[in-house]
């Protein structure tokens, strides 16, 4: 529809090319004059359009919709050559009789420190023509109820703007539906920007309406059809003119592809849309644009991780912020994670923490994200680490420390963050947050959802339930209003409520509501958790009597509960445990987890502990604690069983495992308390969960003291978990220290000692081998693995003893590790498919998985790099479904070393990067090590990228300082020595060299210290030093030819060549080992690095015993070496 009005001002509109620059107002005064509207009616059919339309429409919101703020925007427009072409205002207009003009209500200026509530302030055409004039703004889109509604057309605000020389006014006559103003606007502009004249762009969003009248579907009520498309009304002087010239040439950018890259990890919208909240977010938008963070906080179910996602999407569609970034503390808990999860988004994929010497080097390069483009934080589950007051009562004292240091430490990094560039952070959370964000004028509280979402809410629930049929999707609206004041407006008790309403329908659950309200009030009054406790109470109410009765044990739990558990501690028959699961299931009460595991309402156990009186109430804990303490020993049983079973429940039970801890400790028995922290020890190790671990050794610790230093099996577990937690965490020295004391102890006890003292001597064998192992004593390990297999086979044979008999499947894997580290490969394989084959006749899946995961590095050793992928990804399957992740970093560590092999780079590195992003979560700092180790290798030796390799290897070498291994410090320095020497910066790398020397010294060859001494002899020589280079090169030689006196083996071609002489030579038979040396030396791809071996070889072949053959020109410290042992070794057999 087009209506003529004279135009008393003619003005030349000049066609342009595109963007259409399109400023929008979207004024939201909230007074007696004008009623609230949800603030995004225009504006998101207006940003559909936008990234419909690719690059030709650019939008921009004013903030705040006030007349000097739109007289700001136009000029800053019009300073930058970027003039604005359409200025589209979203709201109230007015028209006073009296005067004869119309006006628009912009928000008051005054109120702009005011969230809600702003008072209109209106502004009369007389004063908004004249600026649209001045600035040449060609077309004017306006949605204000009374724009198009004027007695006379001529005295409408359309009619003013015209009369001032705006050439296109179109107006709303009506108030429409967003669907039916967003297919309007995107036809509309679509035309607009394809070259076409304003009457033609105006025909062609009618025809959009007109050729299709679907608008939607209505519940209970089929398709929304309806005849709008005569609502939008042009007004226009004679000319029609054309806005833009024919749409651009260039390719329109795909907006929305960008825009998903653009919010990081922001979670997608529900599958219902976002429902309301409208003024929540407009009061986001204000709060954020004055000020710099805001929390949102509510209740659990009330949306506040939807509606800070929301925002987040909201602000980068409209180009508010450039991007957003989005992290969970709920699953990432440590600070170190958070900043990393927010580094991956923001920094790059190739982000890691953990390539920080510390906190605060990780922290620049985030920060200078955060500078160069304007991002919004969001910080989810902040209850995560700050528990409500209801839950945090009964929430053992080990994860409530463990959640107070958390947030410390996460506050201080978000203050840190939000104070760069134009960066905004939103955190959601239950409660309020403590300084610096403590302020409650930049807290959004969510108290309820308005009337309207609230209602459909229930109506898009029920509908998506019944398929918009049924008695449900049929409930009188009137009814539904009337339930959703019951409940105060509540989102979690209305989604509590659908299968009530399902089954008894509107009228008979507002009954029931209002009664239990009343109740509520009465017994908790004052408290917040009322309507949670109402949503509680009226689900048990609709469980049957015996299981409502029997529901009330639930009081002494913690958050979950495994119906064995149940049974043990009330004796129940099987068929009564799962008949009240189901019915807590059916009610909402709780959820099913596996292996019979319910996670209950977070209420739930809070609000029925409060209806326990004190007799029962102790009577049931107790027997929930025995119960609890068989519960223990059945995990650690799944444990040898079903690895899977027992990962799966530790980690849904650590609540009430925590609870019984707390509980056991305080009874004061040493001994139980050593027992049980053993035992959770055991089932925590391989959870991630590091700082719960120590918390288990510090009570671990006090009890052995307490317990004082007789040979008891308490006093021995207490001492073996403590060494097997040092060598977790890179802690040699004291580990082998620990291990050592701990077998003398056991030997001198003896096996009589008491019950179970001969498998502890086992295992004190077996701990020493692995310390010995790890720390690069392989071949003296073997001979304790050889006695701890044969104690652990013995008591299978006379007790039949389950854990024996896996302990010695152990004994035989870590034989293959041991035999690995030597070198000798096949019997290493041999090994461990001795005890993959055992393991998987136990049922052992863990062990099975740790099998060929050690397998596979056999078969990367080997160089069948395909099998040794193929391995890796068998066993980072099998660790992902038993829900190890510190295990499934180390077959993606493995993998990526396969990948670089197998001429894989970057395979490898994005291995290495996934490993690094789990270990970095995980807070394993020994880990992230080994891994930035492995970066640097890759960066130095396959990508020739030897700057980048020198910054990983110095950040390995920091964290072996951070957790005190200074072996592998020393390693990490060698290789950051050789990198530095690549790039000939010889200072810094002789610093390196001497440290790492100083490193590995008190471990003697375990160390491997001759590699040291020969990167500072290769060193020297380039340096131009060749006297310290002639020391060096010796002090090399002399500790490799103490290695191989001692018996250290060398498995490299020149010692393998000097063994196959060294055999023939002391048969008596120098002839032979000349002839071997001569096939050797003939051989097409002979390196020309050997030729000199050779020749030294064969002088000593001929009866040379001069041991200046050692300083044969060319010979490497090794191959001295190899020249020095052999004139050794045959003079003193006489030869």
């Amino acid at each position: 529809m087009r209506r003529r009005l004279p135009n008393t001002r003619v003005l030349e509109v000049p066609a342009v090319a595109t963007p259409i620059r399109i400023l929008l107002v979207s004024a939201r005064p909230e007074d007696e004059a004008c009623g609230y509207i949800d603030h995004r009616v225009s504006a998101l059919p207006l940003v559909d359009a936008m990234e419909d339309l690719g690059g030709l429409v650019d939008l921009q919101i004013l903030e705040p919709a006030t007349l000097p703020a739109l007289r700001a925007a136009l000029n800053r427009a019009q300073d930058a050559r970027a003039p604005f072409h359409v200025v589209h205002f979203d709201g109230h207009g007015t028209y006073d009789r009296q005067v004869g003009l119309g006006g628009l209500c912009f928000e008051d200026p005054r109120d702009g420190a005011q969230l809600e509530r702003r008072r209109h302030s209106t502004v009369y055409t007389d004063a908004l023509g004249p600026l649209l004039r001045d600035h040449r703004i060609p077309l004017v889109f306006l949605e204000a109820c009374q724009s198009a509604e004027a007695q006379r057309a001529s005295e409408s605000v359309a009619s003013e703007l015209l009369k001032v020389g705006v050439a296109s006014v179109v107006a709303m006559s009506h108030s429409v539906l967003v669907e039916t103003a967003r297919r309007f606007v995107l036809a509309f502009y679509a035309a607009l920007a394809a070259g076409r004249r304003v009457g033609d762009a105006m025909l062609a969003g009618q025809c959009a309406l007109k050729d299709d009248d679907f608008r939607g579907t209505l519940l209970g009520a089929g398709d929304l059809r309806l005849e709008d498309w005569f609502v939008p009304v042009l007004f226009q002087e004679k000319a029609d003119p054309r806005l833009f010239t024919a749409a651009a040439a260039r390719v329109r950018a795909d907006l929305k592809l960008a825009l998903r890259g653009r919010l990081g990890a922001v979670p997608a919208p529900p599958e219902t849309g976002f429902i309301g909240r409208s003024r929540d977010l407009l009061a986001l938008e204000r709060l954020l644009s004055r000020g710099r963070w805001a929390v949102i906080r509510g209740q659990g179910g009330e949306g506040k991780t939807v509606l800070a996602a929301e925002l987040a999407l909201w602000l980068v569609r409209t180009r508010r912020v450039e991007r957003a970034a989005f992290v969970s503390v709920e699953r990432h808990g440590r600070v170190g994670a958070v900043l990393d999860a927010i580094g991956r988004q923001l920094v790059g994929a190739d982000y890691s923490v953990a390539a920080f010497k510390d906190l605060e080097l990780a922290i620049l390069p985030v920060e200078r994200a955060l500078v160069e483009r304007s991002t919004l934080l969001v910080i989810d589950n902040m209850e995560s680490v700050l528990l409500p007051p209801f839950i945090a009562r009964d929430t053992p004292p080990a994860l409530t420390e463990e959640a107070r240091l958390d947030l410390t430490a996460i506050l201080a990094l978000c203050a840190r963050l939000a104070a760069q560039g134009e960066t905004r952070l939103v955190f959601t959370s239950r409660e309020s947050l403590p300084a610096p964000f403590a302020a409650a004028d930049h807290r959004r509280e969510l108290h309820r959802l308005d009337r309207e979402d609230a209602v459909r809410l229930v109506e898009k629930a029920l509908g998506r339930e019944t398929g918009g049929a049924g008695a449900a999707a049929e409930a009188a609206r009137t009814a539904i209003e009337q339930l959703v004041e019951s409940v105060h407006g509540h989102a979690r008790t209305l989604a509590l409520l659908a299968p009530a309403l399902r089954d008894r329908g509107v009228e008979a659950t507002h009954r029931s509501l209002v009664e239990l309200m009343v109740e509520m009030e009465r017994r908790f009054s004052g408290e917040r958790e009322q309507s949670v406790f109402a949503g509680v109470e009226l689900s048990l109410r609709r469980m049957s009597a015996a299981n409502r009765e029997r529901a009330l044990v639930l009081g002494v739990f913690h958050g979950g509960v495994q119906l064995v558990v149940l049974r043990l501690m009330m004796g129940w028959e099987e068929a009564e445990c799962a008949a009240l699961g189901d019915e807590l299931i059916g009610t909402g009460l709780a959820t099913a987890d596996p292996y019979n595991h319910l996670t209950l309402n977070p209420a739930l156990c809070p609000y029925l502990r409060r209806r326990l009186d004190p007799a029962r109430l102790e009577s049931l804990t107790a027997g929930w604690g025995r119960a609890m303490g068989q519960y223990v020993g059945f995990l650690e049983q799944q444990q040898h069983q079903n690895t899977e079973v027992a990962a799966t429940l530790t980690g849904l039970e650590l609540p009430n495992l925590f609870a019984l801890l707390d509980q056991v400790r305080a009874a004061g028995d040493a001994a139980a308390t050593i027992d049980l922290t053993t035992s959770l020890y055991s089932l925590l190790r391989w959870l991630g969960r590091p700082r719960l671990l120590g918390l288990v050794g510090q009570v671990r610790d006090a009890a052995a003291l307490a317990l004082g230093d007789g040979s008891t099996h308490a006093g021995f577990e207490a001492q073996r978990t403590r060494i097997e937690q040092q060598l977790a965490a890179g802690r040699l020295r004291e580990a082998l220290a620990g291990a050592e004391t701990l077998l003398q102890r056991a030997r001198a006890a003896g096996v009589g000692a008491y019950p179970g003292a001969d498998y502890d001597l086992a295992m004190a064998c077996f701990l020493l081998a692995r310390v010995l192992e790890t720390a690069g004593g392989a071949e003296p390990a073997l001979p304790l693995l050889a006695e701890a297999r044969q104690g652990f086979e013995s008591i299978s044979r006379v007790r039949d003893e389950k854990a024996a008999e896996g302990m010695t499947s152990a004994c035989i894997t870590e034989r293959g590790d041991c035999l690995l580290s030597l070198g000798r490969l096949d019997e290493a394989a041999t090994a461990y498919e001795e005890g993959i084959c055992r393991d998987e006749q136990r049922g052992a899946d863990r062990d099975v998985a740790i099998g060929k995961l050690q397998l596979g590095t056999v078969r990367l050793q080997q160089g069948r790099y395909p099998e040794a992928l193929a391995a890796y990804a068998d066993a980072r399957e099998r660790f992902t479904q038993l829900d190890e992740p510190g295990t499934v970093a180390t077959a993606w560590h493995q993998t990526g070393m396969a990948s670089q092999e197998a001429g894989e780079p970057e395979a490898a590195e994005d291995a290495y990067r996934n490993s690094l992003a789990i270990e970095v979560r995980l807070g394993d700092v020994a880990g992230q090590a080994d891994t930035l180790g492995q970066l640097g290798n890759l960066y130095n030796d396959v990508l020739d990228r030897p700057e980048e390799a020198v910054a990983f290897y110095r950040q390995a070498a920091d964290k072996y300082v951070e957790i005190g291994d200074p072996a592998k410090e020393g390693a990490a320095r060698n290789n950051l020595a050789l990198a530095l020497r690549g790039l000939r910066r010889f200072d810094e790398a002789r610093r390196e060299v001497r440290r790492a020397i100083e490193c590995k010294a008190p471990f003697g060859h375990a160390s491997e210290h001759w590699t040291t001494w020969g990167i500072l002899a290769d060193l020297e020589t380039d340096a131009g030093d060749p006297g310290a280079a002639a020391e060096a090169r010796g002090k090399a030689i002399d500790a490799y030819l103490a290695y191989r006196r001692d018996g250290g083996e060398n498995h490299d071609g020149p010692g393998r060549l000097a063994l196959a002489v060294t055999q023939p030579l002391l048969a008596g038979d120098p002839a032979a080992a000349a002839s071997l040396l001569q096939q050797f030396a003939a051989r097409p791809a002979l390196p020309e690095a050997l030729r000199p071996f050779i020749q030294s070889l064969q002088a000593i072949c001929s009866g040379s015993r001069d041991r200046a053959l050692a300083a044969t020109p060319g010979l490497d410290y090794t191959m001295a070496a190899e020249c020095l042992l052999l004139i050794e070794t045959l003079e003193a057999a006489g030869r």
